[in-house]
């Protein structure tokens, strides 16, 4: 519930929240009107992401924020999944402690919050390597093809996700070490058994069909050009470093209680070598009877390859933005459980003092305002516009708020598309003399505004600048009066 409690505010907020928030709220505005994914709407995530969102604007009652409950429910399904997974590497308390930590994780809130594909995605990994917990400890043919329709399902929202299979490999296969879940002493078996080839068999086949039935609809082309190749040829943003400084300044800005939790186990093991004790912290076997199956010195071959995997694609995604590092908030709260449970006290009076910090941080996702004066005037023209407009806008959400479609091409508008040539003046021009289209918003200097030629094609188009203001860049509104968009 406290999971779904912090998302509230995002779910209803009167606002888009981030570029990505109102890239997905147009792709859901052209679902509804009869778009397809990869054919009329340009698709940049997997094939099952925009059907997701079509599922969920259903669910939402095709209100405005109807589709945010897509991922306000990944995050309910992250923090209940990492919990489960927790279970069955630790005490119930650690187990608590995992859990609490995705809840309240800035990096998560961003994506599980505002519309996403990132916050599905590890939502239904962390639901493929539950199943495979389970599976493990009663195997069967049936939890072998639910783990493949999972992680088939989360690798079709987003490729990101891929390390997550990991530990399902593991699992499923039964390497890696066994032994007593107290002591961890045990023998190690890398050669997976006959039944375990057979089950990770069944369930990459479950996975392969997941993917055929995602791709197939959309034309197998369209979804690797569009999904795939697209995210290959994009310009690097920054250096390995760069993105390696990135990922730890915002895990230090957003997610300040996990890095206190993974610090405050790293200190205690620190402590009691030098007075010592045991280098290791003794992750005590829980009683419930399907957590008992995994030893300890198997949680470190579940969790930290998995970890160091995720890091790793993050590092060398050429680029790599702050929602991405959504992907390894789960694995570092799953790490806490390996480094054991700290001083509860302590934890607590210090995530105290922490709050504001990570409120300072998340705080236009937590308790978002309304948009400022300038941007609701905006909205507001856009709205005022004859019925059935289209508008063209490199910030999408200014049109889905005000309940405006954008031509098919243009719900992703994202840098990417201008460097690599698919957005350009004479692209924008065509599309903005259709007759549906009655206004263009030029807000980036890095999108429309880098289009050097865009101001004379529109003008030949019929626009005129409506109204220009200042803010972090000039905005521009251009309209035109002879647009006929259908009235339906």
């Amino acid at each position: 519930m406290a999971a779904v409690a912090l998302r509230l505010p995002a779910l209803l907020a009167p606002r888009h929240l981030t570029f990505d928030d109102g890239q997905y709220g147009v792709v859901v505005l052209g679902l509804r009107a009869g778009d397809l994914p990869f054919r009329d709407l340009f698709s940049s995530q997997g094939p099952l992401y925009y059907p997701l969102l079509a599922v969920a604007d259903v669910v939402g009652l095709r209100t405005l924020d109807g589709p945010r409950l897509l991922p306000v429910a990944a995050g309910m399904v992250a923090t209940v999944a990492t919990y489960a997974i927790a279970r069955h590497l630790g005490t119930r308390s650690a187990a608590i402690l995992a859990a609490v930590l995705v809840a309240t994780s800035g990096s998560l809130l961003y994506v599980t919050g505002p519309l996403s594909g990132d916050g599905p995605a590890l939502a239904l990994a962390l639901v493929a390597i539950v199943l495979a917990l389970r599976h493990r400890a009663r195997p069967s043919s049936a939890r072998a093809v639910a783990v493949g329709l999972a992680m088939g399902a989360a690798i079709c929202v987003k490729l990101i996700v891929v390390p997550a299979a990991i530990p399902i490999g593991i699992l499923m296969t039964g390497i890696g070490p066994s032994g007593n879940g107290l002591t961890g002493t045990g023998s190690s078996r890398w050669v997976p058994t006959r039944a375990g080839l057979r089950a990770l068999g069944t369930s990459v086949a479950a996975a392969v069909a997941v993917l055929v039935a995602a791709v197939l609809p959309w034309g197998p082309e369209r979804v690797w050009d569009q999904s795939v190749a697209y995210h290959q040829d994009s310009e690097r943003l920054r250096g390995f470093g760069g993105n390696f400084t990135t990922l730890v300044q915002t895990l230090a800005e957003r997610d300040p209680f996990l890095v206190l939790a993974l610090l405050a186990g790293l200190g205690a093991i620190v402590w009691r070598a030098i007075r010592g004790g045991p280098s290791t912290i003794v992750v005590a076997t829980p009683s419930s009877p399907e957590a008992g199956e995994v030893p300890r010195a198997l949680a470190r071959w579940i969790v930290l390859p998995w970890l160091a995997l995720q890091v790793v694609f993050l590092v060398i995604e050429p680029t790599m933005w702050r929602p991405h590092i959504a992907q390894v908030v789960a694995p570092l709260a799953l790490a806490t459980v390996l480094l054991g449970v700290p001083a509860w006290r302590l934890v607590v009076a210090v995530c105290v003092v922490l709050t504001p910090w990570w409120f300072h941080n998340t705080s236009d996702i937590v308790w978002p305002d309304a948009y400022p004066a300038a941007e609701a005037a905006i909205v507001e023209r856009l709205r005022a516009l004859p019925a059935g407009a289209m508008v063209i806008s490199d910030d999408p959400g200014f049109a889905w708020r005000a309940e405006r479609r954008v031509p098919p091409n243009f719900v992703d508008v994202s840098m990417k598309r201008f460097q690599q040539g698919q957005l350009t003046a004479a692209v924008v021009g065509r599309a903005a003399a259709d007759a549906e289209v009655c206004a263009v918003l030029v807000l980036s200097p890095a999108r429309l505004g880098s289009l050097p030629d865009l101001h004379r094609r529109l003008r030949a188009a019929g626009y005129e600048v409506a109204s220009r203001s200042a803010g972090t860049s000039e905005r521009v509104l251009y309209e035109r009066t002879e647009c006929d968009p259908p009235r339906s």
